[in-house]
């Protein structure tokens, strides 16, 4: 398996082969953000978009997109994954976080933050994170 973050000159190209599978994750909250939206956003420099993939036969196979950003608090800055989809997470997952944390610490980010289902946690758990808060919402 293989990450490499998709660089900005080639979104375009790449976007009818991600958007089908990070639909998947932002479909989750569609009255906050579309696909579009993330598209051009990720062309402005606000996200990075990322694929796992791997190579069968000289071919790419994307196995998973992931979005991510820093974000600047008054007194810390965070590495953000905000959008993940894919399949056989347990295979890449491993090599996500060591990139990530790598990618975080390069950033001088104190900390990598995420979002997510409660789900999340028995994956997470044995790389160290921790559930700080749930969030709820009531519509109106």
């Amino acid at each position: 398996m293989n990450l490499l973050p998709i660089p900005m000159a080639q979104l375009d190209d790449m976007w009818v082969h991600i958007e089908p599978i990070i639909k998947r994750a932002v479909l989750l909250t569609p009255d906050r953000i579309g696909t579009e939206d993330l598209l051009d956003a990720a062309k402005a420099g606000q996200y990075l978009l990322w694929i796992v993939y791997e190579e069968k036969d000289k071919n790419k196979i994307i196995q998973a997109v992931l979005s991510t950003r820093v974000l600047q608090y008054p007194k810390t800055k965070a590495f953000a994954i905000d959008f993940v989809a894919g399949t056989n997470m347990k295979e890449w997952l491993p090599i996500v976080m060591d990139k990530f944390e790598e990618v975080a610490k390069l950033n001088s980010c104190t900390h990598i933050e995420g979002y997510g289902r409660t789900a999340w946690s028995r994956y997470l758990n044995k790389y160290g994170w921790n559930v700080r808060h749930i969030q709820y919402e009531k519509r109106l």
